[in-house]
This record gives structure tokens, C-alpha cells and sequence, in this order.
């Protein structure tokens, strides 16, 4: 196992089969700036679930372009732009490495969990920062401020590009948790939501409408790569 991070013990331990995540924890010396609300759990095997996952739903949406139906001739030739494009698209998303993070902070019994070979367990330090990235005009880190919402944040970066999906922000946490603005309305996320020291707030792109065909699809995977790899894909 490796420990990284904020922390003044070693970095490899060698535990016994069978060892848990709590029997790790009690072996490592935490510093005056260590954060152990926010631990994270990065795991092999579910780095390649989440690649399987995404592999998955790009072979579903490139099945569908290829497959999709025209009734006219002229809808073919737009069909045909509509998948060069959303095909190029397709590769570019292959190749998105996920984090593999577990999400542990909030489990009641996260010293129960078994460690497997190879599990990296990170210790963030305590930040100020709050990251903004995505489709805003100046992604960037903002001085963290308990009085500031969503918006606030969103703004102090120069507020939203045009290709912005105002309907899909994640608010992720360090501890591997996300709030996502879909799920409780966009108002009510901005006004009373609180974001906290050290979150990123993703601001997905807009699916061009061109793609109205697959905007579904498209839209879903998009949301995926960001929870799985943090990454806001542009098109």
C-alpha cells in the first residue's frame, strides 16, 4: 500500500492479507495541516471498472451513429457531418485515463473496508482554495470564502462561456463525493448549497444541437468522464 499527501510517515506499507483500511489509518503519523475528513482512496480495480464503463457507453453511442436511419438524401449528408464529428469526438474519449477514487470519507464503517494490493490512500492538507475549471471564462483557483455560494465563484472566474450547460455543475469534493446541480435545481444550488475548502466546481459543456440525435447520449457520457476523471471534455 502507498500513503501520499500531508503526512510524516512512510510512504509503502506491507500489510497481511486480509488487512483493513482502519489498520492502515493507525499507522500513519498525521501533521498539524493534515485534512482526515478528506481521505481518498484511489483502487486498480475500480480504475479499470470505471474505464470499462466509459468504453461501454462510447461503443453504444458509436453503434448508434453508424446505425442511425436517414429518410431523405439530404439527411444523409447530415447525418454523415453529424457522425465524422461525433466519431472524432468518440476517440478522444478513449483515451481519458479515470482516477479509480473511492469515495470513503462519509461511510459509518470505512475502517472495515479490505485494502487490496496497489491501493493508494492520498492525505489532502487543509486548503483555502477552491478550484473552478470547465466552461467558464478564466478557469482558475478562488481564495475560499464561507460567505461566497455557487454563483459567487462562478463569477469571480468571469462567469459562463457560451458553450456552458448552466443545468450541468458538479461541485466535486476531495473526499470523492459530488454534488450535482441537476439534482436539486440550479437556484437552489447557487443559493443556500455551501461549498466547502478544497471542492472543484466543474461547469460541463453545452451538446451542440446539431448532435440533436444523440444529445442524449452524448450528454450522459460527458457527465461520466467528468465524475469519473474530474475532466470537463470539450467538443
Amino acid at each position: 500500500m502507498r500513503v501520499e499527501g500531508e503526512h510524516e510517515s512512510v510512504q509503502e506499507y506491507v500489510l497481511p492479507y486480509g488487512a483493513r483500511l482502519g489498520d492502515l489509518i493507525q499507522q500513519i503519523e498525521l501533521s498539524s495541516r493534515s485534512d482526515i475528513t478528506s481521505l481518498q482512496l484511489y483502487r486498480l480495480s475500480v480504475k479499470e471498472r470505471q474505464k470499462q464503463m466509459l468504453q461501454a457507453s462510447l461503443k453504444s453511442l458509436e453503434a448508434a451513429v453508424l446505425t442511425a436511419r436517414s429518410g431523405t438524401a439530404e439527411e444523409a449528408r447530415l447525418r454523415t457531418d453529424e457522425a465524422a464529428l461525433i466519431l472524432q469526438w468518440v476517440e478522444r474519449a478513449k483515451q481519458i485515463d479515470p482516477s479509480g477514487q473511492v469515495v470513503i470519507a462519509k461511510a459509518a464503517s470505512r475502517g472495515e473496508l479490505l485494502l487490496e494490493n496497489g491501493d493508494i490512500l492520498r492525505i489532502s492538507a487543509e486548503d483555502g482554495l477552491v478550484l473552478v475549471s470547465g466552461e467558464v471564462l478564466f478557469p482558475t483557483a478562488v481564495a475560499f470564502d464561507p460567505a461566497l455560494k455557487l454563483d459567487d465563484y462562478i463569477h469571480r472566474t468571469g462567469g459562463y462561456t457560451q458553450s456552458a450547460d448552466t443545468a450541468r455543475i458538479i461541485v466535486a469534493h476531495r473526499d470523492g463525493s459530488f454534488d450535482d446541480a441537476t439534482s436539486g435545481g440550479f437556484l437552489s444550488f447557487g443559493s443556500g448549497a455551501p461549498i466547502r475548502a478544497g471542492d472543484e466546481i466543474l461547469v460541463l459543456p453545452k451538446v451542440d444541437q446539431k448532435w440533436r440525435q444523440f444529445a442524449k447520449e452524448v450528454a450522459q457520457i460527458v457527465f461520466q468522464i467528468a465524475l469519473s476523471a474530474r475532466m470537463a471534455t470539450r467538443f
